[in-house]
């Protein structure tokens, strides 16, 4: 069964968004907890939106702060033992504490395990299945062939992103708020607004969320889903992290047209779509790694519409 996800951060975000194109929604920023109303922390508002979903016939995966420290295990035990309780659909993880924090926990919930885990190898993969892990999102950096290698050689399931920019690195401190002089206390919540870091010379930017640097670049495998398929590949993931309600309904919708004519075999039509979505990029469209060399360039199927 082919699954389509992307990320919601909090609730309100949720319930403005149309999210029918998706079969399946991560939920929280796991970059930074003090984000308003951030899943990963707020239990009261992760209970509204795991109903919500559910109503709606949706997977609802948690996604867990990625870069905690010592002082963070408690209040992340107490988030893990609700979202037990309530029953999400599973976790994500991007740390190795936390894999162990779950399994301490007696936790049956399948466990994902995401993109800063810094997923290369399949011999990481075995170490990891040990520990309860289901799925995995190898490393932004890999190939296409080498993330496919990794998904027929191991037992657990695979999620290939095929849009939206891709995560960089994530750190414990918000360089935004160090920047305008703020601590936790009063960050303000800057990171709300847009952030870009440019080069000098204007050759190219990265956005920062801060504590988050993503690419400036939005990754776009839409004219590669048919591909992708062929070669045995099930969940698709669009990346969304600090992007709109817009951007995130209508992308899902354009993958999710893509892939049901796909499995429908009717033709498709790429033009269109694909000036949709170089008009939601702020500073262009690429493959991302995903051919084998930096992402900075776009390449087309070689037969197109």
């Amino acid at each position: 069964m082919i699954e389509l996800s992307t990320t919601i951060s909090n609730y309100e975000q949720l319930i403005r968004t149309n999210i029918s194109s998706f079969d399946a929604l991560y939920l929280s920023d796991v970059s930074c907890p003090l984000y308003p109303n951030n899943f990963c922390s707020n239990t009261q508002d992760l209970e509204k939106a795991i109903n919500y979903l559910k109503q709606l016939n949706k997977k609802c995966y948690l996604r867990l702060y990625a870069v905690p420290e010592n002082k963070d295990m408690d209040w992340m035990k107490e988030v893990i033992k609700k979202a037990i309780e309530l029953k999400v659909d599973a976790f994500e993880v991007h740390n190795l504490g936390v894999l162990l924090l779950l399994r301490d926990l007696n936790n049956t919930i399948p466990i994902h395990f995401g993109v800063f885990g810094n997923i290369y190898t399949i011999e990481t993969i075995k170490v990891l299945q040990n520990y309860g892990v289901t799925r995995v999102q190898p490393s932004p950096e890999l190939s296409i062939e080498e993330s496919i290698f990794i998904k027929d050689e191991t037992p657990i399931e695979t999620t290939f992103v095929v849009h939206g920019k891709i995560p960089l690195v994530a750190s414990e401190t918000c360089f935004i708020m160090e920047q305008n002089g703020n601590d936790e206390s009063n960050c303000g919540f800057a990171c709300s607004k847009d952030h870009w870091l440019t080069r000098q010379q204007g050759e190219w930017s990265m956005k920062d969320t801060g504590r988050m640097t993503l690419s400036g670049k939005d990754l776009c495998m839409a004219e590669h889903i048919e591909d992708l398929m062929k070669k045995g590949v099930k969940n698709f993931h669009i990346q969304s992290h600090g992007e709109s309600s817009e951007f995130i309904e209508t992308t899902g919708e354009i993958y999710k047209e893509i892939i049901e004519k796909v499995l429908n075999k009717e033709n498709i039509h790429y033009s269109d779509k694909i000036q949709i979505l170089s008009s939601l990029a702020h500073e262009g469209l690429c493959n991302g790694y995903y051919f084998g060399i930096t992402g900075q360039d776009y390449y087309k199927r070689e037969i197109n519409d």
